[in-house]
């Protein structure tokens, strides 16, 4: 159904409203580009979004990231873009604002958590389980693919038997894990179903004695033992009565619909949440690998672009970086679409070019690159600003502002277990006082090979409490964006380790070890602004750059190289 056809159906049945998310049935995981309802119905292409549609209204929610992009990319005649994060809980604050009572919904689209807090909250809605009328879903068999355990350190009967003492402690028989990114990183399985995460779109079923069972469009083509989804409401009906733990907020409400019994369904948080956040030895050290096989690819792509700019659009650049990473050991996708934006589309933060959209490279002004890659070991995600030409200086000082908001954190020590949100306001404080802040998180968590925002960390204002720990690894990438001029951020991986260069035995303390190893384009920096500390942190970072890379390129590459991180003095 188009937004006409659903409208004309909201009058049929009785609607006030039918409310349509970026989700299908993994919550807040990764959509192939033909499943994009969002994208379907009014052509926003963002990755997250949250529509309501009324008999004769439409209004889009999308947060800071997306402001931008969704003005550029819906009708202004037809939609009504609200700036607030798509939860259901600012979705029914609208609902309730404008008398839309009686509202059609797809029970798989949203999470036990958030469904149970707005029905206790939001008295006045009645809600009905309309199914998904936008009907984009697409059924076919994904392949199962084995990852090597010289890869993820931990077999997967390792991991399951973590799993099954939890389902001890908690007194429970079964446990069921909806969260795709949990399954595979439990199963050590992988696919390539989607463009560029390499999880497998599944849920399981582990029980107390060890049997699995794995639900969705599957291939039969494993060990594993596999049913389709349809299966999934029947096993529910057959174990009634015995106790199964699930995470309430990756788990579809539809599933509590479909149990018999949901007083046996046991709330818990996803133990492969916690587990597989903090990088065992072997995923450490694959993270570390691929960062300097990433950084070489990077390296390359922009010695190659300083010297042949002219004549390239964005959508060119994206295709040479690709060019160079495919040529990376253990390659095997980007982790997103990479995000290049020259002059005033970097100031979108999550711009992607298109053929209507792309634009040529021009002198004088800056291009913003966001890219990242899946390797066998490890994932990556960097982001660099480079100037083009000349930068001027507002450029320079802007872009020399969020380098100090970036090394504000990346050379922060803190206490163990500190919430994401408590740092954010070390960078964020930096652009207070300059007038300036950015409507994104400063971090998130990122998986070793598997989703390249992976929870339950971040950096964010809005983060929640979970703690930082030793093993995790995290982005800092603080920016600045100036609409219809440019934008930049400065986007480095980290993994958070123990500073035992403080000495408190009352206290452990966390540091971050950059991972991302690419120049900073020292052409948009001026050092005078830097304090000596900043410099210091500068140059040591080119300086291990450098180290890393130079015996992977070539002699042209190697001489660039040595100038890209030539210490400032």
């Amino acid at each position: 159904m188009n937004i006409t056809e659903i409208q004309h159906r909201l009058r049929q049945e009785n609607l006030d409203a039918y409310i349509v998310t970026h989700n299908n049935r993994f919550l807040g995981q990764d959509i192939l580009p033909d499943e994009n309802k969002l994208q379907y119905l009014c052509n926003f292409s963002g990755s997250d979004g949250a529509l309501i549609i009324t008999q004769e209204q439409i209004f889009l929610l999308v947060d800071g990231r997306y402001e931008l992009q969704a003005k550029l990319e819906t009708d202004a005649a037809q939609i009504t873009i609200i700036h607030q994060v798509p939860r259901l809980k600012n979705i029914c604050d609208i609902l309730s604002g404008n008398n839309l009572q009686n509202v059609g919904y797809d029970a798989w689209c949203f999470s036990v958590n958030d469904w149970e807090y707005t029905q206790r909250k939001y008295k006045d809605l009645h809600f009905t389980d309309c199914g998904d009328w936008v009907e984009l879903s697409i059924s076919r068999p994904i392949e199962i693919l084995e990852r090597d355990v010289r890869y993820a350190g931990l077999s997967a009967q390792e991991k399951c038997q973590q799993l099954i003492d939890y389902l001890w402690q908690h007194q429970a028989d079964y446990a069921l894990i909806t969260s795709a990114d949990s399954v595979s990183w439990l199963l050590n399985i992988y696919s390539r179903d989607l463009p560029y995460t390499p999880i497998v779109r599944a849920y399981a079923l582990i029980s107390l004695h060890g049997e699995i069972i794995l639900y969705g469009d599957l291939k039969q083509n494993t060990n594993l033992k596999c049913q389709n989804w349809q299966d999934l409401s029947h096993k529910l009906q057959e174990i009634n009565g015995a106790g199964v733990i699930y995470d309430p907020h990756t788990t579809p409400i539809k599933i509590k619909q479909l149990a018999s019994n949901s007083d046996n369904l046991i709330k818990t948080a996803d133990l492969c949440q916690s587990i597989k956040a903090v990088k065992n030895a072997t995923e450490q050290k694959g993270m570390i690998n691929c960062h300097i096989r990433d950084g070489v690819a990077l390296s390359k792509f922009i010695c190659w672009l300083e010297n042949n700019w002219q004549g390239q659009s964005e959508m060119s650049v994206v295709e040479k970086l690709h060019e160079y990473r495919c040529q990376q050991p253990d390659f095997f996708s980007e982790s997103f679409a990479t995000i290049a934006g020259m002059a005033e589309n970097g100031a979108i933060v999550h711009y992607q070019p298109s053929g209507s959209s792309n634009k040529k490279l021009c002198s004088d002004s800056l291009l913003l690159i966001d890219s990242g890659g899946q390797y066998l070991d490890g994932t990556t995600d960097v982001t660099r600003t480079i100037a083009i030409g000349q930068p001027t200086l507002q450029m320079i000082t802007d872009f020399t502002q969020v380098l100090k908001a970036h090394i504000a954190l990346a050379k922060s020590k803190f206490p163990d277990n500190t919430p994401g949100m408590k740092l954010d306001i070390l960078p964020r404080h930096l652009m207070w006082q300059k007038g300036l802040d950015y409507k994104h998180g400063t971090g998130h968590g990122v998986a070793c090979f598997g989703n390249v925002h992976e929870g339950p960390i971040s950096i964010s204002p809005n983060a929640s409490s979970y703690g930082l720990t030793s093993g995790m690894v995290c982005s800092i990438e603080p920016g600045i964006y100036r609409e219809n001029a440019y934008g930049i951020r400065i986007e480095n991986l980290a993994l958070i380790q123990e500073d035992t260069d403080i000495s408190n035995p009352e206290q452990i303390y966390q540091k971050f070890i950059p991972l991302t190893k690419v120049p900073i384009d020292k052409k948009l920096i001026d050092k005078y602004l830097l304090s000596t500390e900043e410099l210091a942190w500068l140059n040591e970072y080119h300086e291990d750059v450098y180290e890393c890379l130079a015996p992977y390129l070539d002699e042209k590459e190697k001489i660039w190289l040595s100038k890209a991180c030539a210490p400032l003095i």
